[in-house]
């Protein structure tokens, strides 16, 4: 099945700092412990951490259409279904995905979104402006 053709489950989760068109992804930091981003608006700045992840990629979100993320419902959503694992699982080699315990989220700034695969929750430091 195509990712076209899936149905996609994208569940936004209540955060602190509200969602705009201005929240933006300002970066990424990995190392071998953690996944570090920080994003941020006019009003506030979050960092989010990833603890334990199997994997990350960063897109302008012009190139995600079938992922229908609007930064109208937040800026970090799980996503159950439809997203980049399962675009993943669509190759044999992909092992990862298989694992129960693998949740999939999405950081979502005007201009890009950070997909990550990890076997924690985020930990989220939010700081107003």
């Amino acid at each position: 099945m195509k990712l076209s053709e899936m149905k996609n489950e994208i569940i936004p989760i209540p955060t602190p700092g509200a969602s705009s068109i201005s929240t933006r992804v300002d970066s990424i930091n990995f190392d071998m412990d953690c996944l570090t981003i920080a994003i941020s608006s006019p009003d506030w700045d979050v960092e989010i951490k990833f603890p334990q992840i199997y994997g990350f990629r960063v897109l302008d979100e012009l190139d995600l259409p079938e992922f229908e993320i609007p930064l109208s419902k937040g800026w970090l959503s799980v996503i159950k279904s439809g997203g980049w694992k399962d675009l993943e699982l669509t190759r044999d080699s992909f092992r990862s995905g298989n694992l129960p315990w693998i949740r999939e989220y999405v950081v979502a700034g005007m201009h890009q979104c950070v997909f990550v695969l990890t076997k924690e929750d985020p930990v989220i430091s939010y700081k107003e402006s």
